[in-house]
C-alpha cells in the first residue's frame, strides 16, 4: 500500500502537524543547519517531509503549520528567563522576520485554499501548542488524530506531541 493510500484510509478526523519547516533549519545555507545537518542527512528528513506533504495533498488531509516565532529586534528585551534555545535564537537572529531564513522551505509551503492547510499562531519555545491557537484551530475542525512531522524528534516535535497528548 502506498503512503497516499495509507493517509487516505486514515481516520476522517486526522491532520498533519508540520513543525518548523523553515529555511534556517532545513536548507544548507540556513542559520541552524550546521547544528542539525548530521541528523537531517542521516534520515533524509527533507525528502521525507516533502513526501509526506505530497501524500497529504493527494489524500486531501489538511496540514497545520506549527511555526516558531520569527525574530525581530526587541522580541526578547526584558526577558528574565531565557533558556538555551531562546538565547541562541536571539543571538543568531534565527528566523528573522522578513528574511529568507524565516520562509518555509521549498516544497513544504502551505496550500490554504487548495488543501485547507492552516498556519497557526507562532510558538515562542518548543511546543506548537503552548501559547498558540493550534488546539483551537484543530477543535474547530474536529481534528482528533495527528501525524506530527518535523526535523528533529527530541525537540519541538516531542514537545508538540507531549502537549497534544494532554489536551
Amino acid at each position: 500500500m502506498s503512503s497516499t493510500e495509507n493517509l487516505a484510509s486514515a481516520l476522517p478526523n486526522t491532520a498533519i502537524v508540520l513543525v518548523d519547516p523553515y529555511n534556517d533549519f532545513l536548507h544548507p545555507d540556513g542559520k541552524f543547519y550546521s547544528r542539525v545537518s548530521e541528523s537531517l542527512t542521516a534520515t533524509d528528513t527533507v525528502t521525507h517531509m516533502k513526501e509526506l506533504v505530497s501524500a497529504a495533498r493527494k489524500a486531501h488531509l489538511p496540514i497545520y503549520y506549527a511555526l516558531h516565532k520569527t525574530w525581530k529586534e526587541g522580541n526578547y528585551q526584558g526577558w528574565r528567563h531565557m533558556n538555551t534555545s531562546t538565547t541562541r535564537i536571539d543571538n543568531m537572529r534565527a528566523f528573522e522576520e522578513g528574511s529568507w531564513g524565516a520562509e518555509i522551505h521549498e516544497g513544504l509551503e502551505p496550500d490554504v485554499l487548495g488543501n485547507g492547510d492552516v498556519v497557526v499562531s507562532k510558538h515562542w519555545n518548543s511546543s506548537g501548542f503552548a501559547n498558540t491557537d493550534l488546539d483551537y484551530q484543530l477543535r474547530q475542525r474536529e481534528i482528533t488524530h495527528l501525524v506530527i512531522a518535523g526535523m528533529v524528534a527530541n525537540t519541538c516535535m516531542e514537545s508538540t506531541a507531549r502537549y497534544a497528548r494532554e489536551l
